[in-house]
């Protein structure tokens, strides 16, 4: 019911009657815009040039184009399939519970289902942020349970057979054994050793600014610099690549141009593991990897009693509690952390 807003009905007629000659005595009804179809929403998405999600969150902080591109490949894989021809209204939070207790039956792991819901979500909040849709569906849905991987690490022991005083008689090129020795006395991913340059080698410590990976160099995966004490024997051994290589890539096989690449890096350390005598069989069952150095690293460091702020503070582990930043670093303050890196380098359990 509509008023005419008149005050007598002689008028209120009069008032009606030029409506119907103007053909509005009907109000004709909003056409109701419908949301686009996900697929409609999805396009350009993960593209850095075309996708808005990005174009903000780079103002704020950059994702790395490895996430993007596992987003795009995630979106291809798992989201188009399944919501591509839905209206971004119509999905719903059973419709999308329904799709991830699916994951098992297509024979996927949980992990994976839980990684393409993380990127459903980051969407679906876009979208909300858009007024294409009141709220987000994925809100309430829970991530599948992930069993946690057991993962074992090389003994002391074994850590100190990898470097012998003669390198030759575990590896066949220096480079990779200096690398894999840093690797053990400072827990640094495999994309920060690659992106190790000469001119973040100083006395007594090393600063990890960034990483090496397949779409080149970049941040640190918590996008923090760091800075970790080395022992005089590692210093050296650097000093020497520094030599070789300037102020580029340390692990280079180029003058320092590029870093070594990851294959021959992990071949290289699968064939040192056979030569201490752990074969692959072995290496597979106990879940060794190059990535095993770094939790090598940390129980080290944990079982020595050192602080668990200074753990976090060299390994790069994001916690809210660490607040300090060291503007000049201070290596006198990580004298029992330079211990037990003299002790797995020095000590050969005579």
């Amino acid at each position: 019911m509509y008023s005419t807003g008149q005050r007598t009905k002689t008028a209120a007629a009069a008032y009606c009657m030029e409506l119907y000659r103007a053909g509005k005595l009907i109000p004709k009804k909003e056409a109701k815009v419908r949301a686009p179809l996900f697929s409609k929403f999805a396009e350009g998405w993960w593209d850095f040039e075309t996708c808005a999600y990005l174009l903000k969150r780079c103002a704020r902080r950059p994702m790395s184009k490895g996430t993007a591109a596992q987003g795009a490949s995630t979106t291809k894989k798992h989201l188009l399939p399944q919501f591509g021809g839905v209206r971004l209204d119509e999905i719903t939070s059973y419709g999308v519970d329904l799709w991830l207790s699916g994951f098992k039956q297509r024979g996927l792991s949980n992990a994976t289902g839980n990684n393409a819901l993380k990127f459903l979500k980051i969407m679906l909040e876009e979208a909300k942020l858009q007024g294409l849709i009141k709220s987000n569906p994925c809100e309430t849905v829970k991530f599948l349970p992930e069993a946690g991987k057991d993962i074992e690490i090389l003994t002391p022991e074994e850590a100190r057979a990898m470097f012998p005083a003669d390198w030759r008689g575990v590896w066949a090129d220096e480079t990779h054994c200096i690398l894999n020795k840093l690797a053990a006395c400072t827990g640094m991913r495999i994309g920060e050793l690659l992106g190790l340059r000469g001119e973040y080698v100083f006395n007594g410590y090393i600063t990890v600014a960034g990483q090496h990976g397949r779409y080149g160099y970049g941040d640190t995966k918590t996008h923090k610099a760091r800075n970790i004490p080395i022992p005089k024997i590692i210093e050296f051994d650097l000093l020497r690549l520094k030599e070789r290589n300037g102020d580029g890539y340390l692990f280079s096989n180029d003058g320092g141009n590029k870093p070594l690449g990851r294959h021959p890096v992990y071949n290289a350390f699968f064939a040192a593991l056979e030569k201490i005598g752990i074969n692959g069989e072995e290496r597979r069952k106990r879940a060794l990897s190059m990535h095993s150095w770094r939790h090598f690293f940390n129980t080290m460091l944990l079982s020595a009693n050192v602080a668990d702020s200074k753990v976090m503070s060299l390994t790069g582990h994001a916690s809210k509690k660490m607040k300090e930043h060291y503007t000049h670093f201070d290596t006198t303050k990580f004298t029992e952390v330079i211990g037990v890196q003299e002790k797995l380098l020095t000590d050969n359990s005579k």
